[in-house]
């Protein structure tokens, strides 16, 4: 070590040695040079000066350095490389926050587009359902009239090029579907009995009732039942228990009565079973004279003309 400013140089001796020539064999085992060369080569070697190769660098007035001069970097700049470190991730970071401001906010505003666009949408499709009388049905039965809609639309797609073999087929067979599409509705009638079945019918603890005031006098003076229940359980007193028994009559005949209205409501699912299956049977026999192609032409000329329709609907039942 020098004094402030002085410069060191590293010699870097390089000897040359022959490389010794690859068999084609594969991989030899490499010579010893003391072995394989000659003699004289080898002092001649050790009597030349191998070249020297100086790397020359620069001590600072703070002590030893690592650097080679023209390229190094003070310890000042190392301290303030630190803070400019920070400050560069804190703006990265400022502008990462920003971004996703910006972008939350666009978000925002797309939802806010896309909420009023399905309430516009929600808006239309009431109107059209409205104006196609479906307002007032089910959701079922309102995707049936739609699919019923787009057949008739690809019945009238097919009428003017109905004159091949496979047109012809295209045609039958979108009558066909349009006839069992039609024909869904009616089988939907079982189960509307069933809800009519189930909406006349008391709740449970109306048939208790029901069934407790419709015993006769050895049930309310012999049964251990009905002391128990009335006196002990509910608390009622020996007034309200005669009260209560006095309505039997009555309720042996509303009893009476539903049993009669769900005795009728079976004819009428029987009634109306074998009307519908009597009514198509008769439908398709006067259709059965009509072509494909004009069954469909009739079947599109009432769908186009609303008028036809709306007469019938007010004029159906009337005559």
């Amino acid at each position: 070590q020098g004094e402030s400013g002085a410069s060191f140089v590293c010699e870097l001796r390089l000897h040359k040695v022959p490389r010794p020539e690859m068999p084609s064999g594969g991989y030899v085992q490499p010579p010893n040079p003391e072995k394989t060369m000659p003699a004289n080569f080898i002092e001649e070697q050790k009597g030349q000066s191998a070249p020297v190769v100086k790397l020359e660098g620069h001590q600072s007035s703070d002590g030893p350095s690592d650097n080679w001069s023209g390229g190094g970097t003070s310890a000042r700049d190392m301290e303030v490389r630190p803070d400019r470190r920070m400050a560069r991730k804190a703006e990265l970071a400022r502008e990462s926050r920003k971004r996703k401001k910006v972008y939350v906010q666009t978000l925002q505003e797309k939802a806010k587009r896309y909420e009023a666009r399905v309430k516009d949408l929600e808006k239309r499709e009431a109107r059209v359902m409205a104006n196609l009388g479906l307002s007032s049905v089910t959701r079922d039965e309102q995707q049936r009239r739609i699919e019923q809609m787009e057949i008739l639309r690809l019945m009238a797609g097919k009428l003017g090029t109905s004159e091949g073999k496979q047109e012809k087929q295209a045609l039958g067979s979108l009558l066909h579907k349009f006839t069992e599409n039609s024909r869904k509705r009616q089988k939907q009638l079982d189960g509307l009995i069933d809800k009519v079945r189930d909406g006349i019918t008391p709740c449970v603890k109306a048939k208790f009732a029901l069934w407790l005031l419709s015993q006769d006098d050895r049930f309310y003076e012999q049964s251990t039942f009905w002391p128990s229940l009335a006196y002990q359980e509910l608390g009622i007193t020996t007034d309200q228990a005669e009260k209560l028994k006095s309505f039997r009559k009555e309720i042996a005949e509303r009893r009476k009565g539903l049993e009669d209205t769900l005795a009728k409501l079976e004819d009428v699912r029987k009634n109306a079973n074998g009307h519908l299956a009597s009514l198509n049977k008769a439908i398709d026999r006067v259709m059965g004279h009509l072509t494909n192609e004009q069954q469909a032409k009739f079947a599109v000329w009432v769908a186009k003309n609303n008028w036809c329709m709306e007469m019938m609907s007010a004029l159906w039942g009337k005559q």
